[in-house]
C-alpha cells in the first residue's frame, strides 16, 4: 500500500508525508502520466513512479495480482531512467512501478543495511506493498544485482528476471576504474557534495554510446538522485570492498561480494531469465555477458551499437525483450499448473 500521513524522513525523524501525486514525466515516451509516492519496503520508503491504472491503489478485498513489473535502476540514475520502455509495456496491460534504489534519490538513506539479503528482503517487501503475488523484476547495474539477490532468496516474489549490464560474477577493473576511486575514505563523499553535477555528466558521457536521451532535465535529475545524500549509494560499494579481495595490479575482482561472484546454486533458479547488454559498453564490457548468461541459465540478448545505458539507449529492444521474458512466465507457469493437476 501506500504511505501516507505522519512517516519517517530519510534519517528517521518524523515528518508528515505528501499523498500521492501525478505529473508528466517529460522525455517519457507519449508524455505519459506518472503517479509519484512513497511505498514501505519493511524499514525502508521507497520513493516509486508508477505507470499502469491502477497502479499501487488497489481495492480492498482484491486477490494480489501478477501482472507487476519492478524495474530497477543502477548508478548515477534514479528510477526515472526507465521512462522511455515503460510505456510499452503498460500498453501491453502490465502495471509497472520504477523506485529509487535504497539510498538514491528520494528514498530513504540510511547508513546500513546495503547488503544483498537485506537489499533482497526489502524488494521483495515492496512487491507485497504493491499488492503483487510476484512481479517481474528486471535491473540494470546494481539493479540488475539487486533484482539477482531477489529472485534467489525470494522465488516465491519473482516470475521472471532480467539482468542488464550487470557483472555480478566478476568486475574488470580495467573498464570499471570508478571502483577504486569510490572505496577511497572519505573522497568520494566530499566530491558528490562539491562537484556532483560535473561528476555525474561525465559518468554517464563515458558510459553512454547513444548520447541523445540524457537531455539536460535527465541529467538534471540524476544528478540529484547521487548528490543528495552520497553516502547512502557509496554503502553499495563499500559493500562490495569489505567482501572482495582485488589482485595487486587492480584488474579484476577475484573473491567478489555475493552481487558479483556466481551464486550458490545457480542452477536453481526456476524462473525465465534473461541477460541484456550492450556490446559497446565500456563500464562493464560485453566479454562478461556470456559467464553471466550461462551462470543463470539465461537467453543473452546483446545489442549492438550500444554502451552501458541499454535501457536508455536502446528502449525499444528493452521493452521487447522484457515483453519476451513476461511471456516466457507465463509459459513457464501454464507448463507448472499443467504437472500439478497431472500429479493431483
Amino acid at each position: 500500500m501506500a504511505v501516507a500521513g505522519t512517516t519517517r524522513d530519510r534519517r528517521g525523524v518524523r515528518r508528515q508525508e505528501p499523498e500521492v501525486r501525478t505529473r508528466r514525466l517529460r522525455g517519457s515516451k507519449g508524455a505519459k502520466v506518472w503517479r509519484e509516492g512513497y511505498v514501505s519496503g519493511g524499514k525502508t520508503r521507497f520513493f516509486v513512479r508508477a505507470l499502469g491504472s491502477p497502479s499501487w491503489d488497489v481495492p480492498d478485498g482484491d486477490a494480489p495480482r501478477d501482472d507487476l513489473i519492478v524495474l530497477l535502476h543502477g548508478w548515477p540514475e534514479d528510477g526515472s531512467s526507465w521512462r522511455l520502455v515503460a510505456p510499452t509495456l503498460v500498453e501491453a496491460g502490465y502495471r509497472v512501478v520504477c523506485p529509487d534504489l535504497k539510498g538514491f534519490g528520494r528514498s530513504d538513506a540510511p547508513r546500513h543495511g546495503y547488503d544483498p539479503e537485506t537489499l533482497a528482503d526489502e524488494i521483495a517487501q515492496l512487491i507485497r506493498g504493491l499488492h503483487a503475488r510476484r512481479a517481474v523484476v528486471v535491473g540494470h547495474d546494481w539493479g540488475g544485482a539487486v533484482a539477482l539477490s531477489t529472485a534467489f532468496r525470494h522465488p516465491g516474489r519473482v516470475r521472471a528476471l532480467g539482468v542488464a549490464s550487470s557483472p555480478f560474477r566478476q568486475v574488470d577493473l580495467r573498464a570499471a576504474w570508478h571502483i577504486p576511486l569510490l572505496n577511497v575514505p572519505l573522497a568520494p563523499q566530499v566530491a558528490f557534495k562539491l562537484a556532483g553535477g560535473p561528476l555525474t555528466r561525465v559518468a554517464i558521457r563515458y558510459s553512454a554510446v547513444v548520447k541523445e536521451p540524457f537531455t539536460p532535465e535527465a541529467m538534471e535529475r540524476y544528478v540529484a538522485a547521487v548528490t543528495a545524500d552520497p553516502a547512502g549509494w557509496l554503502a553499495y560499494y563499500r559493500t562490495l570492498s569489505r567482501r572482495a579481495v582485488v589482485d595487486g595490479a587492480l584488474r579484476r575482482v577475484r573473491r567478489a561480494a555475493p552481487f558479483l561472484r556466481s551464486p550458490d546454486g545457480a542452477h536453481r533458479l526456476r524462473v525465465p531469465a534473461m541477460v541484456l547488454w550492450g556490446e559497446q559498453d565500456r563500464v562493464t564490457p560485453f566479454h562478461l555477458a556470456p559467464k553471466v548468461a550461462r551462470d543463470l541459465d539465461a537467453t543473452l540478448v546483446g545489442i549492438p551499437g550500444v554502451g552501458h545505458f541499454v535501457h536508455e539507449e536502446a528502449p525499444e529492444i528493452v521493452a521487447d525483450t522484457i515483453l519476451q521474458l513476461t511471456r516466457a512466465a507465463d509459459v513457464a507457469e501454464e507448463a507448472a499448473r499443467q504437472r500439478s493437476e497431472e500429479h493431483a
